[in-house]
């Protein structure tokens, strides 16, 4: 059976704007509705813009996807915010054949987006999956659905963003 490694699946991935780029108009214009929706407070930016070692954001996601949409988006504000990080995105397909096992997760529990966080020797610091974690908690994902998907728990995704980078 065939392997790859976490530096692997990372520098065979694509860069945010080309899995953008494979979007349709519809796909592509909610990511600059999401970004535009993204009010980062002055704390959150002090924070993900102090960071002065690489970090590495292996995505397991596409474009389709309204999760991927939102959640990534936040995390191509932090690209945008510090030199030091970096993003690559692979498919959802490539993520559960041979992201999963890499983190310890059941391919068929295994959702999209996931992201792992790694340092620069591609340590794992952390793993985002799908949804934040304050949308996850909500016993009936219906009764807030219009919600997420407007963007309105994007700093939610933040804030759970920085509570993995708060390791480093």
């Amino acid at each position: 059976m065939v392997e790859m490694s976490l530096k692997e699946l990372f520098e065979v991935g694509k860069s945010f704007e080309s899995s953008v780029g494979e979007g349709t108009k519809g796909e592509r214009a909610r990511i600059f509705k999401n970004n535009s929706r993204l009010n980062l407070t002055e704390e959150m930016i002090s924070f993900i813009e102090s960071i002065d070692c690489e970090v590495n954001f292996l995505v397991s996601g596409e474009i389709w996807c309204p999760d991927f949409q939102l959640n990534a988006t936040v995390l191509k504000r932090f690209l945008d915010l510090n030199p030091n990080f970096n993003m690559s995105v692979i498919t959802m397909a490539r993520g559960k054949k041979f992201m999963a096992p890499l983190l310890g997760v059941d391919k068929e529990s295994f959702k999209g987006p996931s992201v792992a966080v790694l340092d620069k020797d591609f340590n794992v610091l952390g793993l985002f999956e799908e949804r934040p974690n304050a949308v996850r908690k909500i016993e009936n994902f219906d009764d807030i659905k219009l919600d997420y998907y407007k963007g309105k728990y994007l700093l939610d995704t933040v804030n759970d963003f920085i509570q993995i980078l708060k390791v480093i």
